[in-house]
């Protein structure tokens, strides 16, 4: 068992000892859960998808326009 203290933010340094066995990094989240009286803290589970959002934003240009050149070839057909 190990000791922290509380700052006047709310804020408690995790321990070496616990941040090693969960492999928390610097900036990394994590999420906090109770159970009864206790509060169980767990690191945050990666979101895959969440790194893709925006990652083409501009490739098309404006995605309006693209939508109408895309159906305009397919009418075309």
């Amino acid at each position: 068992m190990e000791y922290g203290k509380i700052t006047k933010k709310g804020q408690v340094t995790i321990p070496l000892k616990f941040r090693e066995i969960l492999k928390i990094q610097t900036g990394e989240k994590v999420l906090f859960d109770l159970e009864g009286e206790k509060v169980v803290l767990k690191k945050a589970p990666l979101n895959p998808v969440a790194n893709l959002v925006g990652l083409g934003k501009g490739i098309f240009g404006d995605s309006v326009k693209y939508q109408r050149k895309i159906r305009d070839e397919w009418e075309d057909k």
